[in-house]
């Protein structure tokens, strides 16, 4: 274990742990929940920076490193729907695309070929990012005060959610196109 795969495991146990704190507590543990989900994003950045910087990129770490992520964008989103800022309807395709192209990457990581994540793929968990850091403002705003809520929150909500839908989607055909041999060899075997 190094910096690098110590910080994905903190970030999954966040990821396990923040949603049951978003459901049950009250404003200031919800405050401290959104402070620490902040700083496990900031981390999924900083990990990858230092392991290549300093030459600690692992086997581990490449296993790590995207269940950290999955699991912190497919509980968050699938707690913010049960605590109803939108419909579980807007998760179930980014659930989907998350565990295939996962479980792709570690059928190919199983057979020694590391798919490297393509722009698209970046771009897709920043917007998957940003978007659940502002339905959770907007959760708290709805939550604890109401009367500064607009409709026009709700809206920029969902225009987030369907350009996040669109990046999500978006990058998994690309990683099929990009990986098509890949992907034909392990149905071929």
């Amino acid at each position: 274990m190094n910096v690098p795969n110590i910080l994905s495991t903190i970030r999954i146990f966040v990821s396990l742990i923040a949603p049951i704190l978003l459901i049950y507590g009250g404003f200031w543990l919800r405050v401290a929940v959104g402070v620490i989900c902040v700083f496990a994003v900031l981390t999924d950045w900083f990990d990858g920076w230092y392991a290549r910087k300093y030459n600690l990129v692992t086997k581990l770490g490449k296993i790590l490193d995207p269940i950290a992520d999955k699991t912190y964008v497919i509980i968050t989103f699938s707690v913010l729907a049960y605590l109803d800022m939108f419909s579980i309807w807007w998760v179930i395709p980014v659930f989907i695309r998350e565990i295939v192209i996962t479980v792709y990457r570690f059928i190919f990581l199983a057979r020694g070929v590391v798919v490297a994540a393509a722009k698209s793929g970046k771009l897709k968990t920043v917007f998957q990012m940003g978007t659940i850091g502002l339905i959770y403002i907007l959760f708290m705003g709805k939550s604890y005060y109401p009367q500064y809520i607009i409709d026009a929150f709700t809206w920029i909500m969902y225009l987030a959610l369907a350009i996040t839908l669109f990046l999500t989607l978006q990058s998994g055909l690309e990683f099929f196109k990009n990986n098509w041999r890949l992907v034909k060899s392990v149905h071929s075997t």
